[in-house]
């Protein structure tokens, strides 16, 4: 016999299996909400019953006449996922009366049963008063109906809100409902299209819908989408899309909460790979079934972004302040356009002719650009509306206004945003239209095609405003539109077979003549399009000091021109890609080769030019020195004791190019007075936290010889026994033996800043184990959690291995390709050091899921590059092999 808690716990369960029963079915998700919704309420009358013959006070009748209970939010929308809070008011006549009371009671009492509530408590003043001041507040009660309770409590609770907060303030009550919609439940701002979308608070998701409602409440009085479409002030079109893309992300929303039988709105990954399998969705060619089924969301969700924002805009009332400013401040342009101070309307009988034009709608977008303003909602809702039936054929007077537009700088983000909103954008590229909603799955990419291309052109502009090496390149480039346009096309040519960059150079070749641009330009687009991803490869995992590697970099770009576009380009490309991956490391080595190249394309000779870069470098460092000469101790202890001039050109002289020209001079510095104050044994150990990042960097000094000897995969070996991730890695020995590594990590064990003694523990660990005096086994043995490896199920990603004897003329190049795993680094270096190879130079990159590891080995034995055909594929055959064990084998020994 169950306890009265167990069998209110079954009843919820059995409400919300009734839904994994209905969803199985294929009962419509707005259905199935509906039905749980209204069987809840049910369930919370019967629990108030129960709930009573626990409550020591006045009996239950007479305090029902003392106060109202209201349903609000979702649920006075009467729709509830199967985990959702239920939403209450509870009012009582008078604050703190005993009404009050037994609502919390019973709450508490529902709560055992497993229900989460959203509930607060108010009077009726206090309500009214805290929906003038909280925006969230507001919106609850557009939904508010009775549940329990004086039905006359709930009633002027609602005529008091319409009254006060909404018909005397309609438009700050659509401002304020516009100031809700921007901030979700964890307090941050909603992003267009993430590939891991909220489906209740991201753009085009449910809160979208619930936007249109509100401001259909203040305007109409009503806030359902029927109800509006019938006042006009919908489309019968645009109202069949809300409630299409209302059941299909409430259908997913419910899946969510019953495969994780808790509130879950995040589609993640591994969720998105799951609804697709269950829906027996199917793959093509080039898009896998995920990425099929993620397109279909983010076809609807954007198009319920966009019936929203043209409804919030349309709706949003004009003050008589803003219409006679319009007047006053505004001007006439061209005849067609009137340009006020935030936006360009059609001057009056001539909608039709601007619309119904490619022509002159690109002439309108053209204005926009020019002024740096929006043209008004109702202009963009009748361009939309005609480009189904507009004539794609580009004029010459069409082509102009559209490269006048490209060539624009601040306002081109939000007119090539609002062209693309429209459908125009696709009528001068067709081509665009294939990337609309391209889902790139892997975790690199937070954004689709289409707004990770629109998120680069806006970064690209910003860089008007940069005040370092990225400013200054971008105001050097005369022909804006090329570098626009190659930006806006640099990835056009994704979800094909074919490589995007090939592809997208042949279409970016094919829109620049359908632009009618001259030949060299054409070629410049074609050339930026192609390459677009060499210049950041060549940055990051190359080394550009060795002089073929940048001669040949520098001839691809051909000329000063190119190269800064390319330069722009990368950097915009990479910021766009999402939120922290572009890091002031990145700029730096990006704007050293662009530097480096920029001096080949002048003329200079590369040996004349580095030499000239070593002596400024040397300089530099030995300038810091005699600021502060103070010489760190083995004992981590500073002194002040002048380095002798011949012993820094000595050690100087010893570092590598690398080393020397992509290391700031301050922290050669500080690595040569730590250098100073070794003695042949000592390692030390620094440690330094990166708040931006949440990362810790260990720099590892020694000039052990002992130590040396196999230290970086010993190293690697240390922080990933000490469950660290290895984010990225330099390492550098010097001609006379000195060790000088530097491991970016993240620190699997902590959420923020270790504490000094986890720091001071891997520190030892790294001195114990380069000292000799513990093996790498061992502490993996002590550590006892890193026995086998996790198996990222979702990533497409297949471990590749490529040995280049071309790129270097000193040294053998090793790319090694795979998905990220703990201990991946570790395995690789050791796996080099058993093939006898020394690693000269070893440039990781990590990137979510993705591993990029780039080495420059050479024989241990001999000091020199591999030779030899049988040689370099036993070490590309040997290092395949064991990368697929490590990847396969649960069990495989680290």
């Amino acid at each position: 016999m169950p306890s009265p808690f167990e069998a209110r716990r079954a009843r919820v369960q059995a409400l919300r299996d009734q839904c994994r029963t209905s969803l199985q079915a294929g009962i419509p998700g707005c259905t199935i909400a509906a039905n749980y919704c209204a069987q809840v309420e049910d369930l919370l009358k019967d629990f108030i019953i129960e709930s009573a013959k626990t409550w020591k006070g006045t009996d239950v009748d007479t305090l029902k006449k003392e106060g109202a209970i209201i349903a609000v939010g979702g649920t006075g929308r009467g729709e509830l996922a199967p985990y959702s809070d239920i939403d209450l008011l509870i009012v009582p006549r008078v604050s703190g009366n005993e009404f009050e009371e037994f609502a919390a009671h019973f709450v508490l009492y529902a709560s055992d049963a497993g229900l989460k509530f959203g509930a607060s408590t108010r009077d009726p003043a206090e309500a009214m008063q805290f929906a003038l001041q909280d925006p969230q507040g507001a919106t609850a009660l557009v939904e508010a109906r009775p549940f329990w309770g004086v039905p006359k409590i709930t009633e002027s609770i609602i005529k008091n809100f319409k009254a006060t907060v909404v018909e005397a303030r309609r438009r700050q009550f659509i401002e304020d409902c516009l100031s809700a919609r921007q901030i979700t439940d964890d307090n941050t701002v909603p992003m267009a299209q993430e590939l891991q979308p909220d489906v209740k608070s991201s753009v085009g998701c449910l809160r979208d819908l619930h936007l249109i409602r509100w401001i259909g409440f203040a305007r109409y009085g009503v806030p359902d989408i029927e109800s509006l479409r019938l006042r006009g002030a919908l489309t019968k079109e645009d109202a069949r899309k809300i409630n299409d893309t209302w059941e299909f992300l409430t259908r997913v929303r419910i899946d969510l909460h019953l495969a994780a039988s808790k509130p879950q709105d995040r589609l993640t990954r591994d969720e998105q790979q799951r609804i697709a399998t269950e829906r027996g969705i199917e793959g093509t060619e080039t898009q896998l079934p995920v990425e099929r089924f993620m397109q279909q969301f983010f076809h609807r969700s954007m198009e319920l972004a966009e019936i929203t924002r043209r409804f919030a805009a349309v709706q949003r009332p004009v003050t008589f302040l803003e219409y006679t400013r319009n007047l006053l401040v505004g001007h006439s342009t061209e005849g067609l356009f009137h340009v006020g101070p935030d936006r360009v309307s059609i001057a009056r009988g001539k909608q039709t002719f601007v619309t119904s034009s490619l022509e002159n709608v690109l002439k309108l977008f053209r204005t926009s650009a020019f002024y740096g303003v929006p043209p008004e909602a109702k202009v963009l809702e009748a361009v939309k509306q005609s480009v189904p039936e507009m004539d794609q054929t580009l004029t010459p007077s069409a082509c102009r206004s559209f490269l006048d537009i490209m060539r624009s700088t601040k306002p081109l983000s939000m007119v090539l945003r609002t062209m693309a909103i429209t459908g125009v954008l696709d009528l001068i590229i067709p081509d665009y239209t294939h990337i609309r909603n391209l889902l790139q799955y892997n975790q690199y990419h937070h954004f689709t095609v289409d707004e990770h291309t629109l998120r680069a052109i806006e970064t690209v502009t910003s860089f008007e405003d940069d005040d370092g090496p990225l400013g200054a390149a971008y105001t050097a480039v005369q022909s804006k539109e090329v570098l626009h346009l190659a930006v806006l096309l640099h990835d056009i040519g994704k979800g094909f077979e074919q490589d995007h960059s090939v592809l997208g150079a042949e279409i970016g070749c094919r829109i620049a003549e359908r632009l009618g641009m001259p030949r060299h330009q054409r070629e410049q687009i074609e050339l930026l399009v192609l390459k677009h991803l060499v210049m950041a490869d060549v940055a990051w995992r190359r080394d550009f000091t060795d002089e073929k590697e940048l001669v040949e970099f520098s001839r691809d770009c051909g000329s000063p021109d190119t190269l800064r576009m390319l330069y722009v380009l990368t950097a915009a490309d990479v910021t766009a890609v999402g939120p922290g991956t572009w890091t002031g490391w990145k700029g730096n080595l990006l704007a050293e080769l662009c530097d480096r190249s920029m001096i080949i394309l002048s003329g200079k000779r590369y040996s004349y030019a580095e030499a000239e870069r070593m002596k400024e470098a040397k300089q530099r460092v030995s300038e810091d020195l005699r600021r502060q000469p103070k010489v760190i101790g083995s004992d981590s202890q500073e002194f002040d004791i002048p380095l002798d001039p011949a012993w820094i050109d000595l050690q100087l002289e010893g570092c590598s190019a690398y080393y020397l020209t992509c290391t700031p001079p301050k922290q050669i510095a500080a690595d040569l007075r730590t250098i100073a104050g070794l003695d042949e044994k000592t390692v030390a150990v620094l440690a330094d936290w990166d708040e931006a990042t949440s990362t810790m960097e260990y720099r590892v000094i020694t000039r052990n010889p002992e130590a040396s000897d196999g230290s970086f995969h010993r190293m690697a070996g240390v922080l990933t026994a000490k469950r660290h991730g290895i984010l990225s890695a330099d390492i550098n020995t010097t001609r006379g033996g000195v060790v000088i590594d530097s491991y970016r990590v993240r620190d699997d064990d902590y959420t923020g800043e270790p504490p000094e003694e986890r720091v001071e523990d891997v520190a030892k660990a790294l001195r114990s184990i380069l000292s000799g005096s513990e093996t790498i086994r061992e502490l993996f043995r002590r550590g006892r959690r890193f026995g086998s490896v996790c198996k990222l199920d979702w990533s497409e990603l297949k471990t590749r291995v490529r040995v280049d004897n071309e790129s270097s003329d000193s040294r053998t190049v090793v790319d090694v390709f795979s998905a990220d795993r703990p201990g991946l680094l570790y395995v690789i270096a050791r796996t080099l050091y058993q093939l006898g190879l020394s690693v000269d130079l070893a440039k990781i990159s990590t990137h979510f899921d993705q591993v990029i590891d780039v080495f420059y080995v050479q024989e241990r034995a001999t000091g020199e590059k591999v030779e030899g055909e049988g040689r370099l594929t036993e070490i590309r055959e040997r290092l395949q092999d064991v990368l697929t064990e490590f990847e396969q084998d649960p069990n495989f020994e680290l």
